[in-house]
Formats: structure tokens, sequence, C-alpha cells
């Protein structure tokens, strides 16, 4: 080897490392992109499915209001009522989606 081909030598090296790291950045972005598409794509399942028990729960507070209302018991009044408006609360904020 001359003496004068080392520093080609190394430059090659240098671009070849160069272009496999690149290559592997371009690669690790896109399965990052992925991954978060991914992600975004089960949250919007889950959120649209959730919304059915949103109603089972206000059905079910409804129902627990009006058989502690019947029995006279107070705090379950309030504890229902809260659970009702708390989950109609909900619901209209998935409708309207005003925290996406």
């Amino acid at each position: 080897m001359i003496k004068g081909d080392t520093p080609f030598l190394y430059t090659q090296k240098a671009k070849d490392a160069e272009q496999k790291l690149k290559e592997k950045v371009h690669l690790m972005k896109r399965k990052i992109k992925k991954s978060a598409y991914d992600i975004k794509e089960k949250l919007r399942r889950k959120s649209k499915i959730s919304r059915t028990g949103n109603y089972v729960s206000i059905i079910m507070g409804v129902l627990l209001l009006i058989m502690s209302w019947s029995s006279q018991i107070e705090w379950l009044i309030w504890l229902s009522s809260i659970s009702i408006f708390s989950n109609v609360f909900l619901l209209t904020i998935q409708k309207n989606n005003l925290f996406s």
C-alpha cells in the first residue's frame, strides 16, 4: 500500500460509515412514525368503544338514584348524581373532541 492512498481509504470508510448511519437513522424515523401512528390509531379506536361504558354508567346511576331516593339514603343520592353528571360531562367531551 502506498502512503498517499491511506487518506483516500479513510475518507472512503468514513463516507461508507456515514451512509450506513444515514440509512439506520432513516429506518428508525420510519419505525418511530409507524409506532406513533399505531398508538394514535389504538387510542382513537378505544375512545369510540368507551362511549358505551358512559351510557351504561349513566343508566346505572339513574337506577341507583331512584333506589336511594326511595330508601332515603342521602349520601347515596349525592354519589349517584355526581356519577351521572361526571359521565354526562365525559360523554360531551368525547362527542365534541374538545381535547384532541
